[in-house]
């Protein structure tokens, strides 16, 4: 079997495991465009020092680094299908428990630990968030997490924000994660006033999304701190 033909089983067969491979590569796509930021600065302080040896090195890394970031969109857009994500979220349900329902606090975790944007966070709840030295903001799913941070981005920079509707990295190849016109959303979500994105994506879909939104606006990944409630990854083994 070639590539393709081995993608189309995937897809065919195992739809949510497709959907787990392309996002762990979305987030090696985004790790190495940070490695790549790296090279760049390292390539021009070689240039100022005038240590061309460096300079010739980095320059051949970039190179090699960009074939297999080519061929890494190439999987990836074969790799795209549509994210079931009502059968992604894991969230301990509302209202009464019955008799047979299991107890979630058993899956409770510390919410006092921090967690970063290079983790899996599949089949766990968010406790909140925290950028830079602010408060901890608190929410109760991965799409109130997000909608929360485009109204902060939004309001440092409207005209940035307003951008990515046109910007391919910032949208998925089948359908608009930024938008004026909420047509072709499956669950809109206005920000502003100004501008729809989609918020029904899974928690990982939403991790690389918060990964490009911190790099559009100049801010370090590792500067953002996520916390967790609930863990039910063993629920699901």
């Amino acid at each position: 079997m070639n590539m393709k033909d081995v993608i189309k089983t995937l897809k065919d067969e195992f739809p949510n495991k497709t959907i787990d491979i392309s996002e762990s590569l979305e987030l090696l796509k985004e790790t190495i465009n940070d490695t790549m930021d790296s090279i760049s600065v390292e390539l021009k302080l070689a240039y100022s020092k005038r240590d061309f040896t460096r300079v010739r090195l980095f320059t051949k890394l970039g190179e090699e680094i960009n074939q297999y970031e080519q061929k890494l969109e190439q999987i990836i857009e074969l790799l795209e299908i549509e994210d079931p994500i009502e059968n992604r979220e894991d969230l301990e349900p509302e209202g009464k428990k019955t008799v047979n329902s299991p107890d979630y606090s058993i899956y409770y975790v510390d919410p006092n630990i921090e967690h970063t944007l290079y983790e899996n966070f599949t089949y766990k709840r968010p406790f909140g968030f925290r950028i830079s030295n602010q408060e901890i903001i608190e929410v109760k799913t991965w799409q109130e997490m997000l909608i929360k941070i485009c109204e902060i981005l939004i309001a440092v920079d409207e005209n940035k924000f307003m951008s990515f509707e046109h910007n391919p990295n910032m949208n998925g190849k089948k359908r608009k994660y930024f938008s004026k016109n909420d047509k072709g959303m499956n669950k809109p979500k206005l920000i502003g006033d100004k501008i729809f994105i989609e918020t029904n994506i899974s928690a990982n879909s939403i991790r690389n999304l918060v990964l490009k939104l911190l790099k559009e606006y100049g801010s370090k990944s590792s500067e953002f701190k996520v916390y967790l409630r609930a863990d039910y990854t063993e629920m699901h083994r």
